[in-house]
């Protein structure tokens, strides 16, 4: 009797990033408008829930967060949804369930500091944060208007022009290291969040 192996279903896009433009420069700055001037945390956001921030998480002088303001029928984020879901389903094809109501996306301003450099890091952990899939980044400031602030993958070619692009948004696995360098000139703004689903589909 022959016997045949069973192979596992591959994907050769799991190590894969994309990015496309989704809103105009003009979108762009009615996005960061729209953010409150007294909203702004230095602390890095990473509780889940009504706890904003965790009470041990690390100020960075140069870098702070608010939630994204969303707009009628949950502008701009059904944009992004859109978008991710698309090419989600071109790429990885994982099954995903949404953005949760305790890891909504966060609008994040960049300024120069005297932070140390970035370390690797990935957005997939414990808790609330397990079941993240994709992680998105979306640049909203002009790329002439600041320096530094680039996204960096590990071990995947990237198009740091296309990154810089206002307007574009970036998706890559939340398993994937990854690190934002530090701004040294300028003020960049930008939207981060997650998309989430089943562990391991």
């Amino acid at each position: 009797m022959n016997k045949i192996s069973m192979l596992p279903m591959r994907n050769e896009n799991v190590s894969l990033s994309m990015h496309w433009p989704v809103f105009t420069p003009k979108e762009c700055a009615q996005i960061i408008a729209q953010a409150g001037n007294a909203a702004w945390n230095k602390k890095l956001p990473v509780g889940a829930g009504n706890m904003p921030v965790l009470p041990d998480a690390v100020e960075d002088a140069g870098t702070e967060y608010q939630r994204l303001p969303l707009g009628k029928n949950g502008y701009p984020l059904d944009q992004i949804n859109f978008g991710v879901c698309q090419i989600n389903a071109d790429g990885w094809r994982f099954e995903l369930t949404g953005i949760p109501a305790d890891d909504m996306p966060w609008m994040v301003r960049q300024k120069k500091s005297k932070s140390k450099d970035p370390e690797w890091q990935v957005d997939l952990g414990e808790s609330f944060t397990s079941s993240r899939k994709l992680c998105f980044i979306l640049n909203l400031s002009d790329p002439k208007s600041y320096e530094g602030g680039d996204l960096v993958l590990h071990n995947i070619p990237t198009d740091n022009e296309g990154f810089r692009t206002q307007g574009t948004i970036i998706v890559f696995p939340a398993y994937w290291l990854h690190k934002i360098t530090n701004v040294t000139n300028g003020t960049r703004h930008s939207i981060m969040g997650w998309f989430h689903g089943h562990s391991f589909r």
